[in-house]
């Protein structure tokens, strides 16, 4: 009868211990949010979050301002008791905090932009997902600063400072993709990569020939791909995403599918995407001069003009 009692009363203290514990995760991302502070002055008491995210709040017990905060996260003040009725999981919204850019790849390793002395943009994931280019030249356009010369829908040739294909440097996850032997008119190659699969873009303003090659000359436009995803645990984490899209002002229709399944110490990302572009159609209103009534076909050879129906 003893042994059934203390048994009894560890199990209601395990059941009363995971009840104070909570989980910390990002809003937007559901992600968990590591080494977050919680802390109260009554009673005195000062927790940091584990790797997944977790504290225990019997520290806290009876506190009625707990102060939590973490890095690029709204501050919550809020009491103990109304902790409890979250739930077992609580989310911090992001913070409008702007700091100091980082450059990624620019230099091949990471520095302040403060600290270099060429001019580096950076494109960030947020940023590519509320752009939502159709190709990767769209997506270097996004920046406002590099120009890109179309010769059909789905196509884009990127243009630094009058520089072009065999005077600018392509670098996917530091392995570049063209080299000096291309010619020196505009090529649509950079439309290769896929938009959705990159997670980061910088573009190097200038001659970066001194880390990347001779053919570097006008500047370096660097892509990161999705980077796989650790399990927080000894489970295996899947988790994926999957994008339809249709534009009707080029009747462009695309879909993209990425899945990343991680372990504690192996993960795996992979992607697949599919476009399709028709004609851009162009208005009806306005000067004759700004309309284009024919288009070029080549046919046996020969470029031949044909009257548009549309």
């Amino acid at each position: 009868m003893k042994q059934v009692l203390i048994g009894f009363g560890m199990l209601c203290f395990f059941f009363q211990l995971k009840a104070q514990t909570v989980t910390l995760v990002d809003k937007a991302t559901s992600e968990p949010i590591r080494y977050a502070t919680l802390s109260s002055e009554i009673p005195p008491a000062f927790e940091l979050t584990n790797s997944k995210g977790q504290v225990n709040l019997s520290p806290f017990k009876g506190a009625s301002k707990i102060t939590i905060s973490s890095f690029g996260h709204q501050t919550i003040k809020i009491s103990y008791d109304e902790l409890l009725t979250l739930g077992d999981i609580i989310q911090l919204e992001n913070s409008n905090l702007n700091l100091s850019e980082v450059v990624i790849s620019g230099n091949r390793w990471s520095r302040s932009s403060e600290n270099l002395p060429t001019k580096i943009i950076s494109i960030s994931p947020d940023e590519i997902a509320f752009q939502n280019p159709q190709t990767a030249a769209d997506l270097l356009g996004v920046s406002g600063k590099v120009y890109i010369q179309k010769s059909q829908q789905g196509g884009g040739s990127p243009m630094i400072r009058g520089f072009a294909t065999n005077r600018l440097l392509y670098v996917v996850d530091g392995v570049r993709m063209n080299t000096a032997i291309f010619r020196g008119g505009n090529i649509q190659n950079v439309i290769n990569l896929d938009p959705f699969a990159m997670e980061h873009a910088e573009v190097l303003f200038g001659p970066g020939s001194v880390i990347y090659g001779s053919d570097a000359v006008g500047g370096v436009m660097s892509f990161n791909t999705l980077t796989p995803k650790f399990s927080l645990d000894e489970n295996a984490s899947i988790s994926g995403n999957a994008i339809t899209r249709y534009s009707s002002a080029n009747n462009e229709s695309t879909g993209h599918l990425d899945l990343n399944v991680g372990w504690k110490k192996w993960a795996i990302s992979t992607s697949i995407s599919a476009w399709d572009y028709d004609h851009l159609r162009q208005g009806s209103n306005g000067p004759d001069d700004y309309l284009k009534p024919f288009y070029v076909k080549r046919i046996n050879e020969e470029d031949m003009v044909i009257p548009l129906e549309d």
